[in-house]
């Protein structure tokens, strides 16, 4: 299963202590909470604000709900001093890849919403097709936990993922409605 976690982040002036404050929750969750297989940032291309993409590889949704992530901050509560400068903060799970793809150096990661998982893309563009597992099971599930906070947690039923070179993810995917993102933390795997 995988959750992404988009932000819009708005205040220049904080913006380093942010990824400073990400950067060290993630290696936490890697090293103490179990079900927790890996994490990548990205940063996308040519957004104003800044826009960011976390993408998390989780055993299941009862990760959301267990006491590793909650006692880690998830939900939000270890990083209340910059929800100001969220302009978006959203959580999607989504299941239809065991593990998030590993994005690397020179590559990107390109990311459509849709509320079907028939939209077309360029020839020999292929996408991962990501599903939510529902409204009724991840919205409730995280409201019954308290595991919301104030945040939206579903923002689309699918969502295409497609790992493709520099080049081709600028040329290929213009004016198709989506982002592209560029790796802003190498994969981060637990051990």
């Amino acid at each position: 299963m995988i959750l992404m976690i988009d932000h819009i982040y708005t205040d220049p002036a904080t913006e380093q202590a942010w990824h400073d404050w990400y950067a060290g929750y993630q290696h936490r969750l890697l090293s103490s909470v179990p079900s927790f297989h890996s994490a990548q940032r990205f940063k996308a291309i040519g957004q104003k604000p800044s826009r960011y993409l976390s993408m998390y590889t989780i055993e299941s949704v009862d990760f959301i709900t267990s006491q590793g992530y909650k006692g880690m901050g998830g939900g939000g509560s270890q990083s209340a001093r910059f929800h100001p400068a969220y302009a978006l903060w959203t959580r999607n799970l989504f299941e239809g890849a065991e593990r998030a793809p590993e994005i690397g150096k020179g590559q990107r990661l390109f990311v459509i919403d849709s509320p079907t998982p028939d939209k077309t893309f360029p020839r020999g563009v292929e996408p991962l097709w990501l599903r939510s597992p529902g409204p009724q099971k991840s919205i409730i599930e995280w409201q019954r936990q308290g595991a919301i906070n104030g945040v939206n947690p579903e923002t689309t039923p699918y969502r295409a993922v497609i790992v493709l070179d520099a080049e081709t993810a600028q040329n290929v995917m213009a004016n198709s409605g989506g982002y592209v993102y560029e790796p802003f933390t190498p994969l981060m795997r637990s051990k």
